[in-house]
């Protein structure tokens, strides 16, 4: 019975893509470099940290991970920081959520379950992730929201999904976790013995059910299909 839905934030219920694009964009203004070559280089520089945060890499992980953007990128780990902020206080943050994710949250809690949010940090906080979350209308359905930075350990850590359990008053195998990445969503929730979701959007099936705790969803909207599945699962 599932008693917790949990998700991934970044590329799950909020576009990376957009809010990096606002920070190229502050990040040319500061730099006078070409808008073009920032996007470029920091949307790269974003798929090697994702790498080198799975090698365990960013021991403090808001200035390792900063002064890897900066050293690879060629700028100032202020101007990187300067940069987020700004992009942050842009009005056109409140529109980087997904389509989807609001109406996945409306329905879950209309089943009564409780929702959290899971974050892993690179760069900027988990707090000011929580901030985008509300300016974008969605951290009023979360019930608990853990961050990398915060709690001291990142997905795919079997004790994230512990430390949800226990915030939560429930076994792990009661949380089914939705997020888009292979090995820090739906691998990490597996292996600590948690249900997971794989959010493959374009995908041209609806769900995907690999067993009765493994899915694959092309969309936010199907999640709550899947917690009837499980739960109705004999």
């Amino acid at each position: 019975m599932i008693k917790i839905v949990s998700f991934d934030i970044w590329k799950t219920l909020l576009d990376t893509s957009k809010f990096y694009q606002l920070i190229s964009e502050k990040l040319s203004s500061l730099t006078g470099k070409p808008l073009e070559n920032v996007y470029k280089e920091l949307m790269n520089t974003y798929y090697e940290a994702i790498e080198a945060r799975l090698k365990g890499l960013f021991k403090k992980p808001i200035y390792d991970s900063a002064k890897f953007f900066a050293e690879k990128m060629g700028i100032s780990i202020d101007d990187l920081f300067k940069a987020t902020v700004q992009a942050i206080l842009d009005e056109r943050i409140k529109n980087i959520s997904f389509p989807d994710s609001e109406k996945a949250l409306i329905e879950l809690k209309r089943r009564n379950l409780k929702i959290a949010f899971l974050g892993n940090v690179l760069f900027w906080p988990g707090m000011a992730t929580r901030i985008i979350l509300e300016q974008n209308n969605l951290l009023k359905y979360a019930d608990i929201t853990l961050f990398g930075d915060e709690i001291g350990v990142q997905k795919p850590d079997k004790e994230v999904f512990e430390i949800l359990a226990d915030q939560a008053n429930c076994k792990i195998n009661e949380i089914l976790h939705v997020g888009d990445s292979l090995i820090n969503d739906f691998a990490g929730a597996l292996i600590a013995g948690a249900r997971a979701t794989l959010l493959k959007r374009g995908m041209e099936s609806e769900i995907i059910v690999l067993n009765n705790k493994a899915y694959i969803v092309n969309s936010l909207v199907k999640v709550p299909q899947i917690v009837d599945l499980i739960n109705n699962y004999k």
